[in-house]
């Protein structure tokens, strides 16, 4: 748990010098894509575990290294970093003045019903509904296909709220 708020305060001055080169250099995405990039490196980073628990499987003793869970860590973070404070971000610059904040508060009420559906998805494995490896591919194929689908959206998003 304490590596996610490290890994935040070492790389949001990073990626934001990074959005800045790609702004100067006119290549910095839009904050759907942003958003999209974040959704797709959040899913990407499950992979890690999937890989971790081939290498020392389910055995409830084995000993594991502490690099999987971390990659994993780090690779969400950096999702995270892509997805959220762009989404606040973007809900604030789309959203008509007078309802600004009743916004912020649907962004806040979808984080959650997505803490309580990874509870309901957590649940599969405890419940041993799935293995390690079904249950990381899950989260990955989640993670992967919803940043998809805001790629799909992308295009018609631009023309509704312009290039934000």
């Amino acid at each position: 748990q304490s590596f996610n708020p490290f890994f935040i305060f070492l790389l949001a001055p990073v990626l934001d010098m990074y959005w800045a080169w790609q702004q100067k250099n006119g290549k910095e995405p839009t904050s759907v894509t942003k958003m999209a990039i974040g959704c797709m490196l959040l899913g990407f980073s499950f992979l890690f575990m999937v890989v971790g628990n081939k290498m020392i499987g389910d055995a409830g003793g084995a000993q594991g290294s502490l690099f999987w869970p971390v990659a994993c860590t780090l690779m969400l973070t950096v999702g995270e970093l892509y997805l959220s404070p762009i989404g606040l971000s973007l809900v604030t610059k789309v959203s008509p003045a007078r309802i600004v904040s009743m916004m912020m508060g649907m962004w806040f009420l979808s984080s959650f019903f997505g803490n309580f559906l990874s509870g309901v998805i957590g649940a599969l494995y405890e419940g041993r509904t799935l293995n390690a490896q079904q249950f990381f591919l899950l989260l990955t194929a989640l993670g992967v296909a919803t940043g998809l689908a805001i790629f799909a959206f992308n295009r018609p998003l631009k023309k509704i709220i312009g290039t934000h």
